[in-house]
């Protein structure tokens, strides 16, 4: 990690993005290393101090050998000042030049105060410790607000604090932090504690140059004084805590968004001018500089010669050290103890309670300050992470994310935690769209957090599949689905073939099959009617009664669609018809109808094992998408959006799969789809992999080890251009067995050799390393919308778990609930089938129907049987 990454490493669009500055995620950013930040804040503590000090004594001395000195001094301010301005037009950097120019105009300036002053008057003191009691206050507030948006802080208690955030000018009291009363009356009390100081280092000590040591000591005396008076009305707090608050303050103030980075989301300081990190180093330095330069004046004057060169040095380090100490301890006096509240009411309290599974995590309190934003378009985004190349947080419009959403990763690379957990959440917290997650693994932890998720809204019906025995789940009947009215049998019976992929293409051959097995399909359901599949394979299995309304050639060559009937016939929750359950009215009314969730926002679960089912769960989550493809044509309302999470992909891939992803998105409904590798596209002889790639917008891998997806991901990263630096020496001939002829050390003095390369913006190690690391990942977005502005570039970023480890474990071991329109799973040799099939090796008569002695109170299924049996007759 670079202290200051070039403009190339950051790969945000800042052109195309809309302004910033009122969303309120508030994710602090910290994009440098603990040890940096605090090496950073001692360099500008105590080196901008030193060296602008000792300038200003130099330039002091000078002037006052050479007087013209002062002319020219102010002369090469002003070129100083028209190369700034020329090099800021020209767009040329200028932060470093700034940055010299301004210490070099400090120490003109101080060099100027210096030489004209004998000695210091009180005014100046007065001034120095003004502007040091207002940058504490600045700091103050600052660092307050920066405790007040920590993760940990919900949306609730943070709305409650901000009235506690000190103000220059204090504005009352409060019962939550009492503090605030120390804040006002110790904002008076500075200045009696400097007369003291004064006093004391005059009249007891002597040397009024002590002053600084008898103020620090004043303030801590009178510190403890006032808490002890007020032991009863303000908690005692911990003078050294308060003093690691003052330090962690410091440091905050300092290093905060070092880069300045534009991305929503971001924490920004409540004073507006204090947001960019060079005007809050100035602030300091001219506080800093300015004490600095009363401690310098208030020693004596001394000779020159012969010990004066060492005495200056000794009294300017002297001044340089006690600047910072100085204003240090005013804002322990003023705000320690004020922000040592902040820090443990609103971080070190606020932390989840491990044993309560609804306390909200950091990543929900993330989530509701989306959602609850003042910011319209910060609510339209969905939280993906944050970047490694920064550290800030990568939003994900929704405009994008409609596009359908392609997650790829190893096994283990935590897709589901990371991927899917996180999207599905925050979709269902909005409580605006249905969520239908198909987990062909049996995700326990998944599904209990998306089933607490869907409470926690309090208006979101939760529902689900599961076709393990013992297992709750609701029923879903595909030949009983509401939309289905307004299709024709021909239309039905292809929906049913591409849910059961029984369509295998135009090829020869394969179109033959197909045909087959629709025209079998289609002479049943014509002839019969079926409500389920356990009836359709009572009529599938009989081949001499097949006979009677077809051709025994077209029943052989559809053996596949009878023997996955077959198998279906045997799942309870595909095969629930009106004349089941009388005595649970609920499992009816509960039935998934999918015309419903294109209606009504909820979620909906389908817990699928593929290790219980391996044929099966596949096959009832094709059934599922292609009811509700079929559905999304005839949906009454276009606000409720579906999104349908398929985890494990590659086990629903059928050629039908294309025209799904080419038009589920104008229909109201969006994919997210997730597997291991992007070979699993090519499956059996279909190949989609095209078509995933341009009908997705977002793209996510996790993990990516194989070099096939890794040279991908190096080629779709893109190239930089980098000056390449190589050095020019003389060629002597010789072995060169000593010494590697080839070395730094043999460059021509001040020549070298400067050519551009074209580089990868991510190499193969660093792709190594990113997929190494536990929770990162890359993301592309292939267009720009709202706050995401990448510019098709592929981003690093970091993503949150939205539970802790521990309440995954205890989410994971949940029981299956017991609701109200839910059935138990069990074997099939117990369930009870319709009246009308209990000997289903009798065949029914072609001009009967199976369910016309079945009590129903479906239109239409009263009109389908008696289309069924006018079509037998005739």
């Amino acid at each position: 990690m670079t202290l200051f990454p070039s403009r190339c490493d950051d790969l945000l669009d800042v052109a195309s993005l809309p302004p910033t500055d009122n969303t309120q995620l508030n994710y602090r950013t910290r994009p440098l290393l603990p040890e940096q930040e605090q090496r950073f804040t001692l360099s500008i503590l105590y080196g901008v101090t030193a060296v602008i000090t000792l300038l200003a004594s130099f330039t002091a001395w000078l002037t006052d050998l050479m007087p013209f000195l002062e002319w020219v001094m102010a002369a090469c301010a002003l070129l100083l000042l028209g190369w700034l301005i020329v090099r800021r037009l020209t767009g040329a950097p200028y932060q470093y030049a700034l940055a010299a120019s301004y210490v070099l105009g400090m120490a003109a300036i101080g060099g100027a105060v210096l030489g004209g002053m004998a000695e210091v008057p009180v005014w100046s003191m007065r001034v120095s410790l003004l502007l040091a009691w207002l940058t504490c206050a600045l700091l103050a507030r600052q660092v307050a607000t920066w405790i007040l948006v920590g993760p940990r802080v919900d949306l609730e208690t943070m709305r409650r604090w901000e009235v506690n955030v000190p103000r220059i000018v204090p504005h009352g009291l409060s019962f939550d932090c009492p503090e605030l009363l120390t804040w006002g009356v110790n904002m008076l009390l500075l200045a009696p504690a400097w007369s003291v100081a004064a006093w004391i280092a005059t009249g007891w000590l002597g040397a009024f140059w002590l002053w600084p040591v008898c103020y620090v000591g004043v303030l801590h005396t009178v510190w403890l004084a006032w808490h002890l008076l007020l032991s009863l009305v303000v908690p005692w707090p911990n003078p050294l805590r308060c003093w690691q608050m003052t330090w962690q303050a410091l440091v905050v103030f300092i290093t905060y968004d070092i880069h300045h980075t534009p991305a929503a989301g971001v924490f920004r300081f409540p004073t507006r001018w204090l947001r960019r990190p060079a005007q809050r180093w100035i602030l300091l330095s001219v506080t800093l500089v300015l004490l600095a330069f009363c401690v310098f004046l208030s020693f004596p004057p001394i000779d020159l010669w012969p010990s004066g060169p060492v005495v200056a040095a000794g009294q300017l380090a002297f001044a340089a050290l006690a600047a910072p100490v100085l204003l240090a301890t005013i804002l322990w006096f003023l705000a320690g103890s004020l922000l040592l509240r902040f820090d443990t009411e609103l971080h070190a309290n606020m932390a989840p309670d491990p044993e309560d599974p609804n306390a909200p995590t950091e990543w929900d309190n993330y989530i509701d300050r989306i959602i609850n934003s003042a910011d319209e378009l910060e609510q339209e985004h969905l939280l993906c992470g944050t970047t490694l190349q920064g550290d800030y947080p990568v939003l994900l419009h929704r405009d994008i994310h409609d596009q359908h959403v392609h997650i790829v990763g190893d096994t283990g690379a935590s897709k589901t935690s990371l991927g899917i957990a996180p999207q599905a959440t925050q979709l269902i917290a909005r409580a605006d769209s249905t969520v239908v997650i198909v987990d062909l693994k049996g995700d326990r932890a998944l599904f209990e957090t998306c089933r607490r998720e869907a409470a926690r809204t309090r208006r979101m019906r939760f529902r689900w599949l599961a076709n393990e025995v013992g297992a709750t789940t609701f029923a879903f009947n595909p030949f009983i689905q509401s939309h289905n009215r307004h299709l024709s049998t021909d239309q039905l019976v292809q929906q049913h073939l591409q849910g059961l992929s029984l369509d295998y293409g135009l090829k020869y051959g394969a179109g033959y099959f197909t045909a087959m097995n629709e025209i079998v399909l289609g002479t049943v359901l014509k002839n019969c009617g079926a409500r389920s599949f356990r009836e359709l394979d009572h009529y599938l299995r009989d081949q001499d009664w097949y006979e009677s309304i077809g051709y025994k050639k077209d029943w052989i060559e559809a053996r596949h669609l009878g023997a996955l009937v077959t198998r279906l016939s045997a799942s309870p929750l595909l095969n629930v018809t009106p004349d089941m359950f009388a005595n649970q009215p609920a499992v009816h009314e509960q039935a998934l109808d999918v015309a419903e969730l294109f209606e009504e926002p909820q979620v909906v679960y389908l817990s699928l094992r593929s290790s219980v089912e391996a044929t099966n769960a596949p096959t009832i989550a094709r059934l599922f998408l292609w009811a509700m493809f079929s559905a999304a044509c005839h949906r009454k309302r276009s606000d409720v959006r579906v999104y349908f999470f398929l985890d494990e992909f590659q086990q629903v891939i059928s050629d039908g799969i294309r025209l799904i992803f080419e038009q589920f998105r104008d229909m109201g409904g969006t994919i997210i789809a997730a597997h291991q590798t992007a070979g699993q596209l090519r499956r059996q002889g279909i190949d989609i992999r095209e078509t995933v790639e341009s009908c997705t917008a977002v793209k996510q891998v996790f993990r990516a080890s194989d070099l096939v997806s890794q040279d991908q991901l190096e080629k779709l990263a893109g190239t930089r251009t980098e000056a390449v630096a190589g050095w020019m020496q003389r060629y002597e001939p010789g072995t060169g067995d000593l010494i590697e002829r080839y070395l730094p050390i043999h460059a021509r003095e001040r020549e070298v050799r400067v050519r551009e390369e074209q580089r990868p913006r991510l190499s193969r190690r660093e792709l190594q390393t990113i997929s190494s690391e536990r929770q990162s990942s890359l993301v592309r977005f292939t267009l720009g919308s709202g706050y995401t502005q990448f510019a098709g570039a592929t981003v690093p970023i970091a993503s949150l778990f939205p539970v802790s480890f521990d309440e995954y474990q205890r989410r994971k071991a949940k029981p299956w609930p017991e609701v109200p329109g839910a059935f138990r799973v069990t074997t099939s040799d117990k369930d009870d089938p319709p009246t009308s099939l209990k000997n289903p090796k009798t065949p029914k008569s072609p001009n009967s129907s199976p369910g016309s002695s079945a009590p129903s109170d479906d239109d239409y299924l009263r009109e389908f049987e008696r289309r069924g049996r006018e079509a037998v007759g005739g």
